[in-house]
Order: C-alpha cells, then sequence, then structure tokens
C-alpha cells in the first residue's frame, strides 16, 4: 500500500498531479492527502514539489 512516503517520492520524480497522487496513495481526495500531508511534513504537497 503506497504511503506519505512514496507521495513524496512521486511528487519529488514525477509530473502527475497532486489529485493523481491522492489517488494513487488511497487518500479520498486531494484535500484530505493535502490536509495528512501538511500535518506530518508541516509543507503542503505543492510546496514540498518546489523545494
Amino acid at each position: 500500500m503506497p504511503t506519505l512516503d512514496h507521495a513524496k517520492e512521486l511528487l519529488a520524480t514525477t509530473p502527475y498531479t497532486i489529485a493523481q497522487i491522492a489517488e494513487y496513495c488511497g487518500f479520498l481526495d486531494a484535500s484530505h492527502f493535502t490536509n495528512r500531508f501538511r500535518r506530518r511534513e508541516g509543507i503542503t504537497p505543492r510546496a514540498y514539489r518546489g523545494k
């Protein structure tokens, strides 16, 4: 099962949208993924991708 760690890898290495990554990693939607990601990492997936 994909995890937030896998989502971080996808954000860093693929052009997939945040919604696509959220779906692939088993989140209900992009909002749910963003909230979980921000809670754990302290930044949004978009900000993480821009690093």
